[in-house]
């Protein structure tokens, strides 16, 4: 088996100079000895040109931009020089060439080197990879060396008997990316019966390609077993074959109380998968100490305890970087999807923070749960370096609040007054984005928003370095721009991330969600995947009324009326074409502004079903038809009557708006309306919207129709 240089790569620069300079300096003495052949110049003025291309990438690398590159004038290295040049000077790759003279003036006493290397800049980046959905895992067994593993939900790991093999896909990482760190995370399942002996496990690369297969335990063998790699070929060695040098970057050693999660580093070996010197098959864990243990696989029930490679990294200039949605360099993400508890997980970067005064709404998310705050709360994230932002950085969120009034902030890097490196939320219904810098605050914030509690909204603030440039968004749409003036910029603080709250007793109350922060500047486009979904209007909304005459249309009225005694039925139709058939809806949200003053009924609720025939809005506002529905009709001219007088509706159930005694007055309400949307995508029924039907009561609801600005009912579908 073959032995690889590790580490190459981290080999700080200046030691490679070093390097080289104690070769050339060799070199140098030998002058003295005797002439050499032309051949012997040639190779000696070659080294030299080298040292000019690690001094070069040293100076490259030293830039903290992306621009600006410019040449190493002439270098004496002794009594000899190197000179290079730099080309382009912005972007990634760069070529270097580097020319080298020597002194001696003999035949030979001059070499030119050209190479390409890429260029880095910006922030650390997290990319955290999954067996289940970009890599895969099995185990082989020496006792059952023709059994396959691959759909097991657990991991055997014991000294010459079980050995777990792993592989992730890192394709979509850009070629020439530096590896900061890489862990390799397990969740153990089963430590196994209880030692205080240190457990020693290593970590070789495998270097032939495997398939995971999809038994568990069966002799027909679709993928990987003790004796073959795929079920048929076999391996050259049983039991995978590896490279015989551990792949750690250090000894690794863990104990029986170690813990649930169980990590190696793999920071050269990745590095050397990330710029292709060997190919990536992966990786076999082999203990060298006697103990058994289980650890979760991709078919995990808990996605929590899937295998992943955590990954920092710093990419190339102008680097298209993962996840697969496009989006470039998040940095945490907190779904807030947990039930119980009082910690908040990061889905990228492992930073997970700590929450006191919240409660978890498992059915309350965008996409799953949520976390609500009905009182001050916080979450608090510990610091590290790559929450920090001072270049290209977004920061975007959805937020539900129950209280629009003051101060609800959203995120807040610091703990100390006076010293924000970024904040967000909102401010009276506007949202904002804020910074400390030069000893005041730079605080940029919407107008005319008037954004409403009881809905959610997703908020996004994005700041381009070079520019000073700040926007903000709200729902994907572009609501502010702004420049900073020179100088005042955000500046990085070691204090610690503050999530619903400040150091000023400012709460957010109300439900966040999919907090993310992001180490690059979203487009339009960008901020879209952020929000997972889309933020839909009505494209046409109005209500039909069973008071005579039945003709009376009222398509532009604002507000619409609901009641039991007149029937008074609002109906409205979602614009959805653009939503490709087949997608999976994990959540569609329904939220009318309901206008009212005060429910007086102990419980004012309505009926929501979907309508099984077109209709035509109309433009009166309570005059007779000219063209629109009605209670009696869909439509005039040519004029088509409802199949059942006001609407024509299925009978089964989208959902249910509630509103309970008393309810604050001029705010959202939430109706939960997934599976009707779902059809409506799959084309199981025709989209011709929605009526609301109020059950028995004497009191009355008006909600805000579309033409009411920025108290339209609104449509949050979530789809990742």
């Amino acid at each position: 088996m073959s032995c690889r240089t590790r580490g190459f790569l981290l080999l700080p620069v200046s030691l490679l100079l070093i390097v080289i300079g104690v070769v050339t300096f060799g070199l140098v003495q030998d002058i003295g000895t005797g002439a050499r052949s032309n051949l012997r110049e040639t190779e000696r003025a070659r080294r030299i040109a080298e040292a000019g291309i690690a001094h070069a990438t040293w100076k490259l690398n030293q830039l903290a931009t992306c621009s600006g590159y410019t040449d190493l004038p002439a270098t004496s290295m002794g009594s000899d020089s190197y000179k290079v040049s730099v080309s382009p000077t912005s972007g990634s790759p760069v070529t270097l060439t580097s020319t080298a003279t020597l002194a001696s003036g003999l035949p030979g006493a001059r070499a030119t080197v050209s190479r390409q290397v890429p260029k880095t800049a910006g922030n650390t980046l997290t990319y955290t990879v999954k067996t289940d959905s970009s890599g895969a895992d099995t185990y082989l067994d020496a006792a059952n060396t023709t059994k396959n593993y691959g759909a097991s939900a657990t991991l055997q790991l014991q000294q010459g008997a079980s050995y777990p093999l792993l592989q992730f896909d890192l394709s979509t990482l850009p070629k020439g990316s530096r590896i900061v760190d890489a862990q390799l995370v397990l969740y153990r399942e089963n430590a196994g019966s209880l030692s205080l002996s240190g457990r020693v496990v290593n970590a070789h690369r495998v270097l032939e390609p495997w398939v995971p297969g999809t038994k568990n335990g069966s002799t027909s063998a679709d993928g990987a077993t003790w004796l073959t790699r795929d079920g048929f070929k076999a391996w050259q060695m049983a039991g995978a074959t590896i490279e015989s040098t551990s792949a750690l970057d250090a000894p690794h050693t863990h104990y029986y109380l170690s813990g649930y999660t169980i990590t190696w580093g793999l920071t050269n070996l990745v590095q050397g998968w990330v710029d292709q010197r060997y190919p990536n098959y992966g990786v076999l864990l082999v203990p060298t100490s006697s103990f058994t243990e289980a650890y979760a696989s991709a078919e995990a029930s808990d996605a929590t305890r899937i295998p992943k490679l955590v990954i920092k990294y710093i990419a190339p200039c102008g680097a298209l970087n993962p996840p697969q949605d496009g989006i470039s360099g998040r940095v945490a993400w907190w779904k807030l999807d947990e039930t119980t508890g009082a910690s908040a997980g990061d889905a990228i970067g492992g930073h997970t923070g700590s929450v006191t005064g919240g409660s978890w709404s498992s059915a309350g998310g965008v996409a799953g749960g949520a976390l609500s705050f009905a009182s001050a709360g916080k979450v608090t994230v510990t610091h590290t370096s790559d929450l920090s932002m001072s270049g290209d950085f977004s920061l975007a969120a959805w937020i539900n609040m129950s209280d629009r009034n003051g101060k609800r902030p959203v995120l807040y890097k610091g703990t100390a007054a006076n010293e924000a490196n970024y904040a967000m939320g909102t401010r009276d219904g506007e949202m904002y984005f804020e910074y400390f810098a030069n000893n005041a605050w730079r605080t940029y914030t919407t107008t005319g928003l008037n954004l409403k509690p009881g809905t959610y909204y997703h908020l996004a603030a994005t700041y381009k370095d070079i520019l000073r440039q700040i926007k903000l968004y709200v729902d994907g749409n572009l609501v502010g721009t702004f420049t900073a003036s020179f100088g005042n910029t955000p500046v990085v603080n070691t204090r610690n991330l503050l999530i619903g709250n400040t150091p000023y007793n400012e709460n957010f109350l109300g439900r966040l969600d999919d907090v993310q922060i992001i180490a690059s500047t979203l487009d339009a486009t960008g901020v879209l995947s952020a929000m997972g979904g889309s933020v839909r209007l009505p494209v046409a909304d109005a209500y039909v009324s069973s008071n005579l005459p039945g003709n009376v249309n009222y398509g532009t009225t604002t507000p619409l009326q609901l009641a039991y005694v007149p029937d008074n039925r609002p109906i409205l139709r979602f614009d959805l074409s653009n939503v490709p058939a087949g997608t999976v809806i994990k959540r569609a949200i329904l939220s009318f502004h309901v206008e009212n003053s005060l429910i007086l009924s102990l419980s004012l609720s309505a009926k929501l079903y979907p309508l099984t025939e077109s209709w035509v809005e109309g433009t009166q506002n309570g005059a007779i038809s000219s063209g629109g529905v009605s209670w009696s009709k869909r439509q005039n001219a040519p004029d088509l009557a409802w199949t059942n007088a006001g609407g024509t509706f299925a009978n089964s159930l989208a959902g249910t708006l509630s509103l309970p005694l008393g309810a604050s007055p001029q705010r959202y309400w939430e109706v939960n309306i997934t599976t009707t949307v779902q059809e409506w995508v799959d084309g199981v029924r025709p989209n011709n919207g929605l009526v609301a039907l109020m059950t028995f009561g004497v009191d009355t609801a008006t909600i805000s129709s579309r033409e009411s600005l920025r108290q339209e009912p609104r449509l949050v579908i979530t789809t990742n």
